[in-house]
């Protein structure tokens, strides 16, 4: 038994990946999908769990970016002004983030299993139902709503994910990861795919869609219950305790990744804004959308394979260096828009595809908050650095230049760099701090 347990925690990435790769959901639906579709149920509880999780993050980010190929749309329907641009776009970044650190919070004291699926399924059906609201109150609700569903999603299931392989930790949440940011890439091809066809008002009917996927997922790949189980003899640990005393190092951490993160929160709304002003339908931009987030997906895929631990502060260094000159010839006022298309694969490769290892270097800064560790690099960061990008894009789309706010960008990116290298750096080798996973 403990020779299968060590097998699985080395395997489990690459085994799992391989599942995603050669069994999607056509092939399963054909006649020829008996052998994988009778390996998916008959392989190890923690395999099954993995895969169905990381299908569980798909759908859910892609609900959550349903709005992405809408917002030059949205702005045209509420006759948005620069303020009120602002409002919704802060109220699109914060919703999901501020709800990250509080849950993350609850899963340190109280791990809740029930998340895993009762918050992506208030965001499955809240998000889609921006495209139906007749008032910018209701636009905001409906994103207010949704993206709470989703911030509570996020810290559970990333310190799950993490569980299942503690050994390859890093390759773990990366494939998770992976399956988000596919859900990023597709979302954008679904959304703007029936809003071409049906007109704005129909994208609720994405919401039976994902929340039928999301419950029968969950049925499926139920994480084991020793993941949830609290040592009743184990004292309740304070914010400070979880965070081992070292709360300005968690807050300067925080805001390294908020400016890290200013690209990836503004990008879809640049493209969306940009390509509005040439005429653009909403199709065809969630297919350009769609090229930096499946850039983004890419990256992570080979992080999965090929990232070796101890290199994460490292990549949060480069990375935000390396997308600087990328950032310069975006906000150039000439640049045609098979550069900018071009450009988006760096992108989502170099920005969005690395952002594995901030979460993973979290995990391993404070071992003894997972929760709040994911909900600080995966949720408040993300809120940070979109009310960062919040600012700059309302500013840049009311002066009629929205492809400028790349360059303002920049900063940002130089800021990141500095802070990572003030980072503490991690122990060579680190024990691991989570549950082993036995096969049942």
């Amino acid at each position: 038994m403990r020779n299968q347990e060590i097998k699985i925690q080395r395997d489990c990435p690459a085994r799992a990946i391989r599942i995603l790769v050669k069994c999607p959901i056509e092939y399963l639906l054909t006649s020829e999908s008996n052998s994988c579709l009778e390996a998916f149920l008959k392989m190890s509880h923690a395999y099954r769990s993995l895969i169905c999780l990381t299908l569980i993050h798909m759908i859910v980010d892609s609900s959550a970016i349903v709005v992405g190929p809408l917002w030059g749309e949205l702005e045209r329907v509420h006759s948005l002004t620069e303020n009120s641009l602002f409002i919704v776009l802060t109220i699109h970044a914060l919703a999901s983030s501020l709800a990250q650190p509080v849950f993350g919070y609850i899963r340190d004291r109280y791990p809740i299993k029930s998340i895993l699926w009762l918050g992506p399924l208030l965001g499955a059906v809240m998000m889609p139902l921006v495209g139906p609201a007749n008032s910018v109150f209701l636009l905001c609700v409906a994103l207010l709503l949704g993206g709470i569903g989703i911030g509570s999603f996020h810290p559970e299931a990333a310190v799950v994910a993490g569980s299942l392989i503690p050994e390859r930790r890093t390759r773990s949440l990366s494939l998770f990861m992976f399956g988000g940011a596919m859900g990023l890439a597709v979302g954008p091809i679904i959304c703007g795919a029936i809003v071409s066809t049906w007109g704005l008002s129909s994208v609720w009917i994405l919401a039976p869609l994902y929340s039928g996927l999301i419950l029968l997922l969950y049925r499926i790949g139920k994480p084991p219950a020793v993941l949830f189980k609290r040592d009743g003899n184990k004292k309740t640990q304070s914010l400070s305790q979880m965070l081992e005393g070292r709360v300005p190092l968690a807050l300067f951490l925080f805001m390294v990744c908020s400016l890290r993160l200013v690209p990836n929160m503004a990008m879809d709304k640049l493209i969306s804004f940009i390509l509005k002003d040439q005429n653009v339908s909403a199709f065809q931009i969630g297919l350009i959308q769609s090229v930096f987030l499946f850039s983004a997906s890419a990256g992570m895929l080979l992080m999965a394979f090929r990232f070796k631990s101890g290199h994460e502060k490292l990549f949060m260094i480069v990375c935000p260096l390396l997308g600087i000159p990328i950032m310069l010839v975006l906000g150039w006022d000439g640049c045609p828009m098979w550069l900018m298309t071009l450009l988006l694969i760096p992108s989502g490769l170099i920005l969005w595809g690395t952002s594995p290892a901030m979460v993973s270097y979290s995990h391993q800064l404070f071992p003894n908050g997972g929760g709040m560790a994911s909900a600080i690099t995966m949720g408040m960061a993300w809120g940070g650095g979109g009310m960062i990008q919040a600012k700059i894009t309302s500013h840049f789309v009311a002066l009629g230049a929205p492809q400028q706010a790349f360059h303002a960008i920049i900063p940002c990116l130089l800021l990141a760099t500095v802070g990572a290298m003030l980072l503490p750096s991690l122990p060579s080798v680190l024990p691991s701090q989570t549950e082993t996973v036995k096969t049942i």
